[in-house]
Formats: C-alpha cells, structure tokens, sequence
C-alpha cells in the first residue's frame, strides 16, 4: 500500500492536490497534510484515508468513500472528516471509523442537516474525546455495523448533536462506551449491548435512547443514564454481574421503560436499577438467582399468570392519559351534564352521535324536514269537507244535527217550502232555484244559524283545536319540542321510545 501525501488544499480528484501529481487509487493511503483541506466531490475507492496536523477531508452531497477513515493526527479537536451538507443532502462512507490519540480527534463527524449512512465499524481512538463516528447537528447518521469504545467512544450524539443517530449492530465497551447521547438528539440501537471494563452505552443529556436487543453487565454496566430521558429497552435478556447493574438510570425524573428477560447475577445486582421502571410486557423469563450453600438456586420473581398488562386505551375514558404517559383512552363515555360525544346505542354497546335525523325519526318526521311536514297538513277547506263528511255519515242518531233533519224512511217523499214559506209534505222533488234567501225571514234565518252554531258547538271547537294544533293559527304558533307539542292553551305530551311507537296525549 503506497502512502500519498496532499500537496495543496482542493479536490480529491485533481491531480494538483497530491505529490507528484498522482491521485490515490484503490491500493492506496490518502494523507491530508498539515494545513490542508481534501474535498470529495466524486466517488473515491481507496484502502485509507487518514490525517496529520489540521489536515482534513469534507465529504459533499451525493458521494460514497470506500475507505477505511482512521484520524492519525496529533493536533487537538481535529477531525479526519467532516459531512456538512444541508438536508436533503445524503452521503455514504464503506469502511470503518478509528478515533485518534489527542482530545477530539472524531475520525468521522457529521455537522450539517443532511443523512449520512455508514456501512463498517466505529472504532473509539485512544483518547476519551476521540469518537470513531460523531454527529453534532440536527442531521442523521445511520451505522450499519458494530460500534466499539476503546479509549475513545465509539459512535454517538455530541453535546450539539439534535438529530437521530442509528446503530444496525452491537455495541461493545472496552475502556470506553461503545456508543454514548451526550446531546438532545435521540440514539436508536438494533443489537445487543456489552460492557467490559467500560459502561456499554452512556446517556447523560436530554436525549431518549431506544435498544433492541441484550444488556450485559461486566465490571461496568451495560447502560446508564443520568439525565431527564426516557430510556426504552426491549426485546432482549437483562444480565447483571457482581459489581454492576445491566442497566442503571440515576435520574429521578427518568423512566426506564422495558420488556425482555431479566436476571440477577450469582451474590451480584439487579438486572434494571432506576426510581421509574415501567414493564411494556409480561417478561418472558425474570428469576433472581443466590447463592445457596454453594450452588445456585433460581426464584421466579414472575410467572405466567402475573400479568402487567394495562388497560386496552378502547376501555378508558377519552382523553385519560395512563400507562406514564404512554397511552391515552379513546372510550366516548360523556359526562351527564354533555352528549356532545355521542350517546349510548344501548345498554351493551357502542356509542352513537346524536343528529338532527335522530329527532326527526323521534318526533315521527324523519323522511322530511319540519316545513314539508306542514305542507303536508290539510288545507282548512279539506277539513271543513271532512267535517260535513263526518256530519252526514255518522252523526245522524236521534237527538243529533243529523237526527234532527227531517227526513223520510220512503225515498218518495220529499220536502218542498210553499209561497207562504212553510214546509209542505209529500213533496216529490226539489227544484231548481225553488229554495232562495228570499223565502226565509231574517228572523228565521237568525234563528237557524243561531241553532247551527249552538248545535255545532262542540264541532267547532274541535275544528278550531284542530287548526291550531296543526300550525295554521298565526296569532298561536306551534311549538313542538321532543316532549311535547303545544299551540295556546293546547297541549300534547309525547311520550314512548320514538322507534317502535310513540304516544301522542291531550294533556
């Protein structure tokens, strides 16, 4: 492998840029020089790109680097390489990521808004400060690989870091944490989490941290956090050794939220160490383990019968936030004094709104609105036709109206006034124009239509009832409420359900 230095400051591609004018190829190391800054605005295959001094490298929007990224620089808070691009921006690196020796020297940082996706490793230097990989910004990095803290931590948010950094793969702390949330961005790990002489994983800012997969302690813990965040742990098995706690949250405004396996260690500490520790499931295995006249004897802390489980969010009251906050009920169960959520169906189930079509199927009107309704009452003249109608068919017994017409069992006989204007019998027929107002008396028909009215009195005050009861009085309105109908001194009550009858009483 032939080591190549740069020349000048400029493009990785440009022969100008590197001694003797030969861009470095495939079997090559690229070393940017004191003072020099190597821009990569192409696709560049090479076997290492490294750094002396305050040489370094600024990878654009839209490059992948095949190379291994190693800060061999000497110079403090130097990084190897630097991703500034703004989002959507997205670069790639194949290759793994080593730390320096001094504070700061980052072999990769992103320090803009936009994606970086890195397939290899992220290799901690051997100072505490130098990170294989580090995001300081509110952009993402994604690891596809294993990330490993030597001296140095091996990949995570710094104290600037905003966005989200991923871990596809484990994570393994050998003097320092293989992967660390200095900031307020969020770290995601998809692997499992060992400590050795170092604490695995490391969260002391603001920031949520999310593992899936196993915690293993050593003589450190697997994870701790010491900051406000939420830590969410799940899908793996929780180990603790003699000295250590495979999880440990200090804070006591921070929750710990898990489900996996948990176990104690031989005469050692609790699997989770934290003032709120919320169980998302039933554990599939949870012993404690003592040491018992020198054997091992395993307790169950839980079986299967002792469920954790929270209430399904369609049971709790809509708007009830439980669980710590992580489920909130959606169940329309209104207050007595509102149905704006709806009201019950039945007494079993369910919840339906309440609609203008529901009271008009309650009132009996529900194919129509309240003026098609009306239209459709009759007109004062049918009913005055349906009242002469009932007049002549039905009340005709003796001592009523139509008891009192004279009238003649024989269909011969028929009633004819004289010139004298009296009724004479055994008339045959009526004649045309035989009967006008000039044969009656005023007196008489004062008379007549004074008896009419006094016979027809109860008729009338029916009619009128009925007129007004029906909308068409103007001086007495209708006003009908699910209850009642009312128009002056009329009254009705409604009563029944308003689906299989309902009642309508005079009160």
């Amino acid at each position: 492998m032939a080591l190549i230095l740069s020349a000048a400051t400029g493009n990785f591609n440009a022969g100008a840029t590197w001694v003797g004018g030969i861009v470095p190829g495939a079997a090559d190391e690229a070393r940017a020089s004191t003072t020099h800054t190597i821009t990569i605005t192409a696709n560049v295959t090479c076997t290492e790109l490294s750094n002396a001094g305050t040489g370094t490298y600024v990878l654009n929007n839209g490059v992948t680097l095949t190379a291994n990224v190693t800060n061999k620089s000497l110079t403090a808070n130097v990084n190897c390489l630097t991703f500034l691009a703004v989002s959507p921006a997205t670069a790639s690196i194949v290759g793994t990521c080593t730390g320096g020796s001094v504070a700061g020297a980052t072999s990769v940082l992103n320090n803009g808004t936009g994606a970086l996706s890195v397939t290899g490793a992220a290799i901690g230097g051997s100072f505490s400060s130098a990170a294989g990989i580090a995001q300081a910004s509110s952009g993402t990095v994604t690891l596809t690989g294993n990330a490993t803290g030597s001296t140095g931590g091996g990949a995570g948010n710094t104290s600037l870091g905003t966005g989200t950094f991923t871990i596809n793969g484990n994570v393994l702390a050998a003097a320092n944490s293989g992967a660390f949330n200095n900031g307020a961005g969020t770290l995601v790990i998809v692997g499992s989490v060992t400590a050795a002489a170092a604490t695995g994983v490391s969260n002391v800012s603001t920031g949520p941290v999310t593992i899936t997969g196993s915690i293993t302690a050593s003589t450190a813990a697997g994870v701790t956090n010491s900051s406000t965040a939420t830590l969410t742990i799940s899908g793996g098995t929780y180990t603790a050794s003699t000295v250590a706690n495979a999880v440990t949250s200090t804070n006591a405004s921070s929750i710990v939220r898990a489900s996996g396996s948990f176990i104690h260690a031989s005469n050692g500490f609790v699997p989770i160490n934290a003032p709120k520790f919320i169980l998302l499931t039933t554990p599939t295995l949870a012993k404690t383990r003592y040491a018992l006249n020198g054997s091992t004897t395993y307790v169950d802390m839980f079986t299967a019968d002792n469920s954790l489980g929270q209430a399904a969010i369609t049971d709790v009251r809509f708007g009830t936030v439980y669980a710590s906050g992580a489920l909130t009920g959606v169940a329309y169960i209104p207050s007595a004094s509102s149905v704006a959520f709806g009201v019950p169906v039945d007494n079993t189930t369910g919840t339906a709104t309440l609609t203008a079509a529901d009271v008009r199927a309650a009132l009996g009107m529900a194919s129509a609105n309240l003026d098609t309704q009306l239209a459709d009452l009759p007109t004062a003249s049918e009913n005055a036709d349906a009242v002469w109608d009932e007049l002549m068919s039905a009340h005709t017994t003796s001592g009523t109206y139509g008891g009192r017409i004279v009238r003649s069992i024989n269909s011969n006989n028929e009633l004819q006034l004289t010139g004298s204007h009296h009724a004479a019998a055994d008339v045959h027929e009526f004649q045309a124009a035989v009967i006008q107002s000039v044969a009656f008396a005023t007196s008489a028909v004062t008379l007549f239509t004074g008896a009419m009215r006094t016979e027809l009195t109860p008729e009338l005050t029916e009619i009128t009832e009925i007129h007004a009861i029906h909308g068409l009085d103007i001086a007495n309105a209708l006003t009908v409420t699910p209850t009642s109908r009312t128009s002056g001194a009329i009254t009705q009550a409604i009563t029944g359900d308003g689906t299989t009858n309902t009642v309508v009483t005079r009160v």
